[in-house]
């Protein structure tokens, strides 16, 4: 089974190192001289490949959800929908991913992202919204409708008007490849920026105290790696987002709404526009449970924000399956995750949103978000997370998932000759 599989996905074997030679080179009067790089078209269609064959995974799942979950609880049957939910569904969906990573032997960590890193983010919340009657009111409609709200790894966009899914007319398309590709020369650059200082392009300093995690240096490799982090993910979504509408007629949601240039808060740059599928998610499969559990809403959102480091934690131990070093990176190493400091991210940004609620409607705080102009605020609410950003983006990158995700992307190099 292993050898069957593994010739089938053999060209997915091809990206385990990044070995593209320039294209061409150039100069730059009194600056020097330069390689292009170009990125890997192979590379998009097979994640496209496994995004689809993760919609079918999707597809397969909201079929048996709707039989053994959905349908038992109209008809009164709560206790055989919690069973079958909490006993099979949820066990089955964490160890799933590992039995299938291990099937495959990727060494490419975006691929393996792409194929299951949705289990354990949408999958496993949305069994639990089903059983606890979260749902958007669109799937309720029929069978169909729930179906396409699994299968779409990416949110299905709502008609406001209609509440039912919307069409991808040829306005939208123009709009979002627009938009994809802003992101895709954005990250482009940053990249080429980056990658030669492997990931860290200012002087860097260990943190012993807490001045330490406001060393001038430290944050502004901090800002440069979640804006990369934001725009992989992003600017991927998009991209492949775009194909899965092209080919099913159907608009997908905005992944994400400039998390890092126009956010006003803390809730509104964790609520409204960083990965905004997962936050979905977490809202109707976590806070609204525990909410209707009888939670106070502060209690709520912390053991939220807990639950969502435990899952990034479990998604290190995907990464970790990775068959062999890490080939795209400097340290030619194999990947062994630090655990607790996603933990320990999400948590800190829980207490963050806890004083925010708690300090809303103080005199002061008010003058601030009132008074101050948006890009100071946008910066205040970085500096709530980026102190302890590198608790988050160190293991993606010692991970080798950002040098795997660079295939995606061209880039220019400075020659020193």
């Amino acid at each position: 089974m292993h050898d069957l599989m593994r010739e089938f996905f053999s060209n997915f074997y091809l990206f385990d190192y990044d070995d593209r030679e320039p294209q061409f080179y150039f100069g730059v009067p009194f600056v020097g001289n330069f390689a292009f790089t170009n990125l890997s078209f192979i590379f998009w269609i097979d994640c496209f490949l496994l995004f689809s064959l993760q919609s079918v995974i999707n597809l397969s799942l909201a079929l048996f959800v709707h039989i053994v979950i959905v349908q038992p609880l109209r008809e009164g049957r709560v206790k055989h929908a919690f069973l079958i939910g909490y006993g099979v569904l949820i066990p089955a969906l964490l160890y799933g991913p590992f039995y299938v990573l291990d099937l495959l032997g990727f060494n490419n960590v975006t691929f393996m992202l792409t194929l299951v890193g949705a289990v354990p983010n949408l999958l496993l919340l949305r069994v639990v919204e089903a059983m606890h009657g979260m749902l958007p009111s669109f799937t309720e409609e029929s069978i169909g409708n729930f179906a396409l709200y699994y299968s779409a790894t990416l949110h299905v966009a709502i008609d406001k008007k209609t509440g039912r899914p919307e069409r991808f007319t040829k306005q939208i398309f123009w709009l979002k490849l627009r938009r994809f590709l802003s992101l895709f020369l954005q990250t482009s650059l940053l990249y080429s920026i980056l990658l030669p200082f492997d990931y860290s392009i200012a002087p860097k300093r260990d943190v012993n105290n807490i001045i330490d995690l406001f060393y001038w240096g430290n944050l502004i490799n901090a800002f440069l790696m979640a804006s990369l982090t934001s725009l992989v993910l992003d600017g991927g979504a998009s991209g492949l987002g775009l194909l899965t509408s092209m080919c099913s007629g159907i608009n997908l949601q905005q992944f994400a709404k400039s998390p890092l240039s126009q956010s006003s808060s803390p809730s509104d740059f964790w609520g409204n526009r960083w990965d905004r599928p997962v936050a979905s998610g977490l809202k109707r499969g976590a806070f609204c449970p525990l909410r209707k559990s009888g939670c106070n809403r502060h209690v709520a959102a912390v053991l939220t924000f807990i639950l969502s480091g435990c899952i990034h934690e479990y998604v290190l131990l995907l990464m970790a399956m990775r068959h062999g070093p890490r080939y795209n990176n400097p340290k030619e190493t194999q990947y062994e995750p630090t655990f607790g400091k996603h933990f320990v991210f999400f948590a800190w940004n829980a207490i963050v949103l806890l004083l925010e609620r708690r300090l809303e409607g103080h005199v002061f705080v008010s003058w601030l978000g009132s008074n101050l102009p948006k890009r100071v605020r946008t910066a205040l609410v970085l500096l709530t997370v980026l102190p302890i950003a590198h608790l988050f983006t160190d293991e993606y990158v010692n991970s080798g998932f950002f040098s795997d995700a660079a295939l995606a992307f061209p880039r220019i190099t400075y020659v020193n000759y």
